[in-house]
């Protein structure tokens, strides 16, 4: 089986109900997070114009991934996946609820803000394993490379419809809107998740295991993991260097390019598109052969087009080079979802996903709080260009380690060994 491009069998997968209405309801609560994340972004820029206080926000909404996603992987592998996502779904809705009314009684101020975020980012980190260990229950085994990249499609959308659709509310009315709109995008995947019947997986509940004792056993696995172990590692490193950069993009759309927030959509915009683009080449991949080496020169390439980005002053330009990092970001990082999800066993998938969501999430908050208080002192442009610099440096240390991941990950998809 090999990588080639396979359009008839990714649209068989779409014309399937269930998945079908999962991708749907899960592109629209990330389009309404977009929108909202944009709308939080600026407005903490107006309260504060602060890059400090952007890093201390995007850190707020990511860190609790670092804490409370291992226990989200071991609560999805041992209770009814199902029923969690219904639940953190319902408990994310009531944030842009609270945020709405705080902003339009006019009692919203960067504590209530900070607070918010915090909130969002435990029940997210909570939630965010259950998702992305539901898909592979959606659709047949053959079909769960192509499925990856088909949520990271939905969410990459989302990354494009959210910024055009804060552009539009801001041009029209004000920031608020935007909660308002999450509220509504949150309550329609509710109602999704009502009506999906997923295969059933049973839970993994072993005799006198408990939970922290899961919750180790799946860190050992996953570092561990002749494939999935060195991968990890490439993806922790580019979530540092790489990742935050989005969510320090007000300061740059206001301090170096002098634009105000429909500027901002537009540099969003351009990453979402790219990012659509590098998700639409590996969904229409027929397997995961070939895409280690893949995702690790994309990471590679996001390193080299950041370093670029950050000297640069004219916005079009900058615009244009956004799109190329959005492609590298994607490839990489959802390169690896859909390895971690082809090779790992199934009673180890929730929490290795947790894993992955650690980095994922809790390296762009860990690397944004840093470049935001560097950049207090050296402004935004060096701290991007360090990020960028380290993934081109990890780029090299993994190519002498492929032939072994691409050896794990052979195995696999040629006679079935999950290791």
């Amino acid at each position: 089986m090999s990588g080639k491009l396979s359009f008839a069998d990714t649209r068989n997968m779409l014309s399937d109900p269930q998945f079908a209405a999962y991708t749907v309801g899960n592109l629209l609560s990330h389009v309404g997070d977009w929108a909202q994340r944009l709308a939080v972004g600026w407005l903490t820029w107006e309260l504060t114009h602060s890059p400090g206080w952007l890093g201390v926000i995007l850190f707020s909404d990511l860190a609790p991934t670092l804490l409370v996603s291992p226990i989200g992987g071991a609560f999805a592998d041992r209770m009814d996946r199902l029923k969690l996502a219904r639940v953190t779904v319902g408990l994310c809705m009531v944030q842009p609820f609270v945020l709405a009314v705080l902003y339009f009684t006019g009692l919203l101020n960067i504590w209530f803000l900070l607070a918010a975020t915090i909130y969002l980012g435990v029940v997210n980190a909570l939630g965010q394993t259950t998702r992305l260990a539901l898909v592979p229950m959606l659709v047949a085994e053959r079909d769960i490379p192509r499925a990856a990249p088909i949520s990271s499609i939905s969410f990459n959308l989302a990354r494009f419809a959210g910024p055009a659709l804060f552009g539009v509310i801001v041009s029209l009315a004000n920031p608020g809107y935007a909660m308002v709109a999450n509220i509504f995008a949150y309550g329609v995947f509710v109602f999704v998740l009502l009506r999906l019947r997923p295969r059933y997986e049973a839970p993994n509940r072993k005799q006198g295991s408990g939970l922290f004792s899961d919750i180790g056993e799946g860190i050992r696995y996953a570092l561990t993991h002749a494939a999935v172990g060195p991968l990890l590692i490439v993806l922790v490193v580019s979530s540092l260097g790489t990742r935050a950069f989005i969510d320090l993009l007000p300061g740059f759309v206001g301090g170096v390019f002098g634009r105000g927030p429909e500027a901002l959509a537009t540099m969003t915009s351009a990453v979402a598109l790219g990012a659509l683009s590098g998700a639409i080449y590996l969904m229409l991949r027929s397997s995961v052969l070939g895409l280690a080496a893949v995702s690790m020169f994309a990471s590679m390439w996001v390193g080299a087009c950041l370093i670029a980005f950050s000297f640069q002053t004219t916005f079009w330009p900058a615009v244009i080079n956004l799109y190329f990092v959005g492609c590298g970001l994607s490839i990489s990082a959802v390169g690896v979802l859909s390895i971690v999800q082809t090779v790992v066993r199934g009673e180890m998938r929730g929490r290795v996903l947790s894993i992955y969501g650690i980095i994922f999430r809790g390296g762009p908050a860990l690397g944004g709080l840093i470049m935001g208080q560097v950049a207090e002192f050296t402004g935004l442009r060096w701290p991007v260009a360090a990020g960028g610099l380290i993934c081109i440096l990890a780029w090299f240390w993994i190519t002498g380690r492929l032939r072994t991941v691409n050896a794990n990950i052979n195995r696999t998809v040629e006679f079935g060994e999950k290791t």
